[in-house]
């Protein structure tokens, strides 16, 4: 098998970043432009320059990267490491040991870096394709892998070793929009985050839809990602086609039950709070109501 990945569309849409001065007209490579930067003296240089090659797919970016995990700056180091786990197909195998090595050393990071250290045992774990650390998680059957990339859960397939960015589209402006999935950030997945079907290959991810409001995204092996939007949950609350959107409006994983997937919803703001039960079912592809209640909260 070959050491780099054949890689999904979605993976590759992000690689037009690099390729957008093309559209624009400009004669200059970006990376061109940024990657001397990273040398610069001046740190605010430095962080400024690898900020602009974050969504950048420039071959030449995970040695880049290599000097700056021992940068005097944790947010420098911290990007560096996330950028290296991030571009694991692109580092050739008789390479992945030195990458490893440099990682390691900022596993030993001062406490107060945790996400530092998460950043280092997340690209150890990408590189060496060993996924037991808190920063993954995985399918009970052990052939799928989820971790956050760009603020969106990432997908490898562990049978083929290729990946996608789970509900991303090319539209998407993380200028404009907030990225769905940024519970974990630099920390550790947790189960409310991505909770595996126990038999079989689907999960429910909690996403973010505000900093107000949350949803669920439900990815089938086969079937792709569904998304309980705001429109679909307000046709299951309001059946008779009556428009009255709620808000703030939250949708939350409850449980597996068989092949139905239990989210619980509420919406609204005291003292009349809203609160719902719905499902999705694998085997059918499609949601339904199971219960709704509205509870009045007097004040004392």
């Amino acid at each position: 098998m070959s050491s780099k990945p054949h890689i999904l569309r979605p993976i590759a849409a992000i690689g037009l970043v690099i390729v957008a001065f093309c559209i624009s007209g400009s004669t200059t490579n970006p990376a061109d432009v940024y990657l001397p930067q990273l040398k610069d003296k001046d740190a605010d240089v430095r962080i400024a320059a690898l900020r602009e090659l974050l969504t950048s797919l420039d071959s030449r970016i995970p040695e880049a990267m290599l000097p700056l995990l021992s940068d005097e700056g944790n947010s420098i180091r911290r990007l560096a490491a996330r950028a290296i786990g991030s571009r694991w197909w692109q580092i050739p195998k008789e390479k992945t040991e030195s990458y490893v090595n440099a990682l390691e050393h900022n596993l030993r990071s001062e406490i107060d870096f945790e996400d530092e250290k998460n950043m280092a045992e997340r690209g150890i774990g990408l590189l060496t394709r060993r996924y037991d650390s808190k920063m993954f998680s995985r399918s009970p059957n052990g052939r799928w892998i989820i971790y956050e990339r760009r603020g969106f859960p990432c997908l490898i397939d562990t049978t083929t070793y290729t990946e996608e960015l789970m509900g991303w589209a090319p539209d998407y402006n993380r200028d404009l929009e907030m990225p769905p999935w940024m519970f974990g950030g630099n920390g550790p997945i947790e189960q409310d985050e991505a909770r595996w079907h126990p038999s079989k290959e689907a999960v429910a991810l909690s996403v973010s839809v505000s900093r107000r409001a949350t949803s669920v995204w439900i990815w089938q092996h086969k079937y792709g990602v569904q998304k309980l939007n705001r429109s679909e949950l307000i046709k299951l609350l309001q059946p008779k086609g009556k428009i009255d959107e709620p808000n703030p409006l939250t949708a939350e994983i409850k449980e597996w039950n068989g092949d139905d997937l239990f989210v619980s919803v509420g919406w609204g703001f005291e003292p009349v709070i809203g609160k719902a039960v719905v499902a999705w079912n694998l085997s059918q592809h499609k949601w339904r109501a199971i219960s709704k209640e509205y509870q009045r909260k007097f004040e004392e």
